[in-house]
């Protein structure tokens, strides 16, 4: 019984610490390749009731419905801004496990060489950096760290299946990606 009380009341002393923590704040509207994109929710993301990993926040033009963004019919962009260092082997992990959990095998080699791009061009984050991926129909998904271009990886179908990570079936977190979505 001790054991149980002690546990419950670090779960609370936990949860109301994470309460006090400033909430993510991205601007409300961004600009991408002359266009106005439109912020569709932010969210902090925990690791376990303790560890709080990213801000994210996604962006997409006024309008623009969740199945559009899920389809790569329209332009949007994912932004993180890290609350931590994480390592890229932890970040390409993540994401395999991710894309493993929402992809058919024959979706995943589809992808398979263009995913390696993007993987090469990861870094380890630290406190305070950012990242986005930028998803525009004539050019591709953009990832940036720290507001630099590093890789642009083409098609549209590497969009709407990389994405997964964040927004499909089995996401990483499913209030992350109801609260990005605005559902």
């Amino acid at each position: 019984m001790k054991t149980y009380l002690l546990v419950a009341l670090s779960a609370f002393f936990a949860i109301s610490l994470l309460a006090r923590e400033p909430k993510p704040s991205f601007p409300n509207a961004i600009e991408v390749g002359g266009s106005e994109l439109i912020k569709r929710g932010e969210y902090r993301y925990v690791y376990r009731l303790f560890f709080q990993l990213y801000d994210a926040a996604l962006y997409a033009p006024d309008g623009a419905s969740a199945e559009d963004i899920l389809s790569a019919e329209t332009d949007f962009r994912l932004q993180f801004r890290y609350l931590r260092e994480i390592e890229k082997s932890i970040i390409l992990k993540s994401a395999d496990r991710m894309l493993e959990k929402n992809l058919r095998a024959s979706e995943r080699d589809l992808i398979a060489e263009r995913v390696e791009a993007i993987n090469e061009a990861y870094s380890t984050v630290r406190d305070g950096d950012r990242s986005s991926l930028t998803f525009q129909r004539e050019n591709g998904t953009t990832l940036r760290i720290n507001g630099d271009p590093v890789v642009t990886i083409g098609g549209d179908d590497f969009a709407r299946l990389y994405f997964q990570i964040w927004l499909g079936e089995q996401p990483i977190s499913k209030s992350l990606k109801n609260t990005l979505l605005g559902d």
